[in-house]
């Protein structure tokens, strides 16, 4: 492979991890990223990238192809638009990896919910197998030295967003990942700034699976409504998994401080017992959703157990960041959708039983605060105490004044808090805090160090 590969945005997870895999394959690889932040600008400088913060349009200068993100670079950039000019070509991120992949046989994991932990599950299981996978995943697993692999393997996992490829172009991720297998975990309204209510994502999906090969399969969860009438639009063979339903069910579930155990049921026969260091009920699925694809790649029930004992997670996803013997427990986690919120404080009422529950949440872009204002509202129902902070536009500019934090504060009464301003949130949180709570920091970006500074300062309470 040669070429010169110009990343936009190349500090990202899995935009430095492409950036990675595209040079050890013999692309010459440089980058722009002006937002760069620690661990993504030290992590480029270690590997010895030459990348910039201010574009410049000698920086162009024998690149081959721009590769950008989905969401991070508008029409009106300067590189895109010294590209247009230079006559060289744009590619998303996901059209580069799909085309990278083209021979592999690929598993691609989509939904509304679920997809980091579920595709670097899969990743592990085989990996831990001896399958060698190519993989691409949203963000860090624990288990890989980077969120991205490619060395030519004849499978590929790969976590399918449905949000659109970039700005230059409509089509979901996913799509340009052609999954001969597709697991999907959920199906709910979200990214309303491209969708305008749950029919738009429930059509796109539809697309999604249609397009699945005949010879291909479809993986689906069983608990979700919406899920299955998406499903009724695959052509290939379609396996199904759940708690109540499904030909792959979890029986005789425990949750544990340390994580999850639950039997494996596959159409009324016990495979097995299972545990895996994971957390929540929505884990429980996500894990059985692993384990069917795996097993249906043929690995025996044995090799699953393996790889499910030395899982380690993914970067921010449940994290518990305090110390086992402090005081209050400290759980980092990006759950940004009402759904995933009300999740994450389902989980620690599940695991930490009879523990206060603190959440401190920033909200993700003004469109979907906006749209989903009530379902937020409604989220927080079963934690103690919580506190919102301001909301994070991401890639909306100028919307201040659509929605606030303290929008989803105003029915909570006297237990929620609006507090943009970060000292006086600690402060805030530190004055409310008891031993024996469990806190959780949920945020897409933006407060990514907070679960840390916030287990530093409860460390000490008595």
């Amino acid at each position: 492979m040669t070429g010169h590969l110009y990343f936009i945005g190349i500090a990202g997870h899995a935009m430095r991890g492409l950036a990675l895999a595209a040079r050890d394959n013999g692309y010459r690889v440089s980058g722009l990223d002006p937002t760069a932040i620690t661990p993504g600008s030290d992590w480029l400088d270690e590997h010895q990238f030459t990348w910039w913060r201010k574009f410049e349009p000698e920086q162009l200068v024998g690149v081959s192809t721009i590769i950008i993100t989905g969401s991070g670079v508008t029409t009106e950039h300067p590189a895109i638009e010294a590209a247009r000019q230079a006559d060289i070509p744009v590619q998303s991120f996901a059209e580069f990896w799909g085309h990278l992949t083209a021979e592999a046989e690929v598993i691609a994991v989509a939904g509304t919910h679920g997809k980091t932990t579920t595709t670097a599950l899969i990743a592990w299981l085989l990996e831990s197998a001896g399958r060698r996978p190519d993989y691409l995943v949203g963000i860090q697993p624990f288990n890989f030295p980077t969120s991205v692999r490619f060395a030519g393997s004849k499978i590929a996992v790969v976590e399918g967003d449905e949000y659109r490829a970039s700005v230059l172009d409509s089509k979901s991720k996913v799509q340009y990942y052609h999954p001969d297998t597709l697991v999907l975990t959920s199906v709910e309204h979200d990214h309303p700034d491209m969708y305008a209510n749950l029919a738009a994502v429930e059509n796109r999906f539809s697309e999604i699976v249609a397009a699945i090969p005949h010879d291909g399969q479809l993986i689906a969860c069983a608990e979700s409504e919406t899920v299955k009438k998406v499903a009724k639009s695959a052509t290939c063979s379609v396996t199904t998994y759940g708690l109540g339903d499904g030909i792959f069910r979890a029986r005789n579930i425990a949750y544990l401080p340390e994580g999850l155990e639950f039997e494996v049921d596959h159409e009324n026969e016990i495979l097995g017992h299972i545990a895996v260091p994971l957390h929540g009920r929505h884990n429980v699925l996500n894990t059985l959703a692993a384990i069917t694809a795996v097993l249906q790649q043929g690995l025996s029930f044995t090799q699953v157990l393996v790889g499910l004992a030395s899982f380690k997670g993914a970067y921010r996803r449940f994290n518990i960041v305090s110390k086992p013997e402090a005081a209050v427990t400290v759980i980092d986690d990006y759950a940004h959708h009402p759904t995933e919120v009300a999740t994450n404080i389902e989980a620690v009422k599940l695991h930490f039983k009879h523990r206060r529950v603190m959440v401190i949440f920033r909200p993700h872009t003004y469109s979907r605060t906006k749209a989903l204002l009530q379902e937020y509202q409604a989220a927080f129902k079963d934690a103690d105490r919580v506190f919102i902070t301001d909301i994070e536009g991401a890639r909306e500019t100028g919307a201040e004044q659509m929605v606030s934090g303290n929008d989803i504060v105003k029915p909570m009464g006297s237990r929620a808090s609006y507090e943009p301003d970060r000292n006086k949130l600690i402060e805030h949180v530190k004055a409310a805090a008891k031993a024996g709570d469990v806190t959780l920091c949920l945020s897409v970006s933006g407060h990514e160090d907070l679960a840390a500074n916030i287990a530093n300062i409860t460390n000490t309470i008595e």
